[in-house]
């Protein structure tokens, strides 16, 4: 099957076949002539077909300079299959991420799950100790930021790895780092669906559709990030931690 389906079995041009489904969002219906063509067409002619709509989906989010939305598109329809290292500047310039990164911090600060506070029962005084813990955050993003076209959901992991040393019975030495761990799987469900600016409600049983014939291949998304931290922090008489490290 020649890829070029649209010149020589129709005269569809791209404004028409990548208004296939419509764009319901702002109430308008998919060009007729465009979906007629496409029911006929066999799975694999489908196929091919949204594979031209997926490419011009790349070339919009360029336009828009979602660069990073665009190179992970592609990523997945190059079909590697190898994980995509992240750019970890990007994603701090993500609202949504930096806010999973604050809020894991401030669970820290917290002590959630009191073991910071047990573990400092445990010192001695002018005796450094070693304290690891962790905090997973779900980052959910935007339905108009670029995140959601490069991701959607995903998952923020921070890993704690301070010594602490204990200066006497209410003050304390804190060093050490704050690893932040974000991972994603681009991949498809079937039966779900996303809104795609200027494209519609696409299904990802489109994408499936396009894994199957035309070797798109999902894959791991990861990108990690260190901050460093050296504090002076209180556990009062009331057993209060008193600790800031932002």
């Amino acid at each position: 099957m020649n890829e070029d389906i649209f010149k020589t079995k129709t005269n569809l041009d791209p404004s028409e076949y990548t208004k296939l489904f419509g764009d319901p969002f702002w109430n308008e219906k998919g060009n007729p002539k465009a979906r007629n063509f496409y029911l006929h067409l066999s799975e694999k002619e489908k196929a091919l077909m949204l594979k031209k709509n997926y490419l011009e989906m790349i070339k919009k989010a360029r336009e828009r300079n979602y660069n990073m939305a665009a190179d992970c598109l592609q990523w997945w329809l190059d079909g590697s299959g190898f994980t995509k290292t992240m750019d970890f500047n990007w994603l701090r310039k993500q609202r949504e991420v930096i806010s999973a990164e604050n809020i894991n911090i401030e669970r820290f600060e917290n002590d959630e799950d009191s073991k910071f506070g047990l573990f400092l029962l445990t010192l001695q005084e002018g005796v450094a100790n070693n304290f690891t813990n962790h905090n997973h955050r779900l980052v959910r993003a935007g339905i108009f930021g670029e995140l959601y076209y490069a991701s959607g959901n995903s998952t923020l992991k921070s890993t704690c790895h301070f010594k602490v040393t204990k200066k006497d019975s209410n003050n304390y030495k804190l060093s050490g780092t704050i690893i932040h761990s974000w991972n994603d799987r681009y991949d498809w469900h079937k039966g779900a669906s996303a809104y795609i600016y200027g494209f519609g409600n696409i299904g990802d049983s489109d994408a499936l559709l396009v894994e199957k014939y035309c070797g798109a291949k999902p894959f791991e998304m990861h990108s990690e990030w260190k901050q460093n931290f050296n504090r002076t922090f209180k556990l009062n008489s009331s057993g209060d931690l008193i600790l800031k490290l932002k």
